[in-house]
């Protein structure tokens, strides 16, 4: 399958690197009216999904004409607890389960006796991601950049998490929106940090207060064509191929992603942008093993989407203040039709107790809101991100970054 897509894309970009022609000129012009988006890494520091080369899509029109360093922070508070499934694997107890409701397959199993294939899943904490950038100009068309990933855990005590702390989250709760949090934070006490799971073949996957790891690094490759709607209609396009290596004992594997994006620019006033993109792409994951980890997704393909409106309004002193809304969708780490032989076992105190497991069967989305200032050869951003379905992993994201440019010689 991977010879089929790396073929795919050699024919993508071979074709329009023909139709495309080499008028430098039309570019330099782009480039100062359209400017770069400028957008942080928003995936969520999911307890799997930081494991994982997912796909961070690009809505830029061009290469930069500068090399680009970055490094930013992402905090996410996630709050799952204990939950134990049973997959059922006789065709007959199939069947029945089918035919119930999720939350009444417990009572109608002896689970100590019906065969069945078992995990558990607990996880409580703020994830932190940390992510490490350079970008590489190779020609106005053609551009490489590599990403270092790292994370942690900890308790997200102040003044080190202040919005994603689980007093702020739980008093936000109680007091503007939401009543009593349905994830119980006082039940099983805040300011913890731990987690474990433990996959149908009995591998662990553990993170503990204060744990610090170097999840893996990525190379990307991103082809921007030169076509005639960019002049006539300030509509572009851009292509990309994505390498993941990831380098942790529980996910030693090779993910290899595709992706590809469009852009409509519109110029207001001749100085302020308004940007509309849609980007769609798909990650294979485990190209390559060079391990034996821990089965923390069975789905082979991880398809995304995001949409972005991005307002980048230009000021007197030339400097860049932008505005923007990102919603970005995954389909779920597991197959979803497991879910129709999965009997769900936890301490049921609230609504939400099943969503440690059951979240993992469903499509990951959220909405992230980000702002921007730039300068001439930095720029400063910050977003927020919060998830749609209530999957709780995590609740609460902020993220902070830079970005440095350095001209070419």
């Amino acid at each position: 399958m991977k010879y089929y897509l790396l073929f795919f894309i050699f024919l993508i970009f071979n074709s329009f690197s023909c139709a495309q022609s080499n008028q430098d000129d039309f570019w330099n012009h782009e480039i100062e009216n359209s400017s770069d988006i400028i957008k942080p890494y928003t995936l969520s520091t999911h307890p799997f999904g930081i494991y994982i080369s997912r796909l961070n899509h690009n809505f830029n029109v061009r290469s930069p004409d500068k090399y680009s360093f970055s490094f930013e922070v992402s905090s996410g508070n996630v709050v799952l607890p204990y939950v134990k499934s049973y997959e059922l694997t006789n065709p007959d107890d199939r069947e029945k389960s089918k035919n119930l409701v999720w939350h009444v397959r417990e009572y109608a199993f002896d689970l100590d006796k019906t065969p069945s294939k078992t995990k558990e899943f607990t996880a409580d904490g703020v994830i932190r991601s940390y992510r490490f950038n350079f970008t590489l100009p190779l020609t106005v068309n053609h551009e490489l950049s590599f990403s270092l990933r790292a994370n942690s855990l900890d308790r997200g005590k102040y003044p080190f998490s202040v919005f994603t702390s689980d007093e702020f989250i739980e008093w936000f709760h109680r007091n503007i929106a939401g009543g009593k949090d349905p994830f119980s934070r006082y039940h099983y006490g805040i300011n913890k940090a731990g987690i474990s799971y433990k996959d149908e073949n009995d591998k662990v996957l553990t993170m503990n207060n204060n744990d610090f790891i170097i999840s893996g690094f990525d190379l990307n490759y991103t082809y921007y064509p030169k076509l005639e709607m960019n002049e006539k209609h300030h509509i572009y396009l851009n292509f990309g191929a994505q390498l993941g290596i990831n380098t942790s004992r529980y996910n030693p594997a090779a993910d290899f992603g595709v992706s590809s994006s469009i852009l409509k620019k519109i110029i207001i006033k001749n100085k302020n942008i308004l940007s509309f993109g849609l980007s769609a792409g798909v990650l294979r994951q485990h190209i390559l093993e060079y391990g034996d980890g821990v089965n923390i997704s069975n789905q082979d393909f991880l398809c995304s989407f995001e949409g972005l409106i991005d307002y980048k309004v230009k000021l007197r002193n030339n400097n860049r203040i932008s505005y923007g809304i990102n919603y970005n969708f995954q389909n779920s780490y597991n197959k979803k039709k497991d879910m129709d032989y999965m009997v769900l076992t936890g301490e049921r105190i609230n609504t939400h107790w099943q969503k440690t497991i059951s979240h993992l069967y469903e499509d990951v989305e959220g909405w992230s809101f980000i702002c921007t200032y730039s300068t001439k050869r930095f720029s400063y951003f910050v977003y927020l991100r919060e998830d749609l379905n209530l999957d709780n992993a995590p609740d609460l994201q902020t993220g902070i970054g830079v970005k440095m440019s350095i001209k070419k010689n």
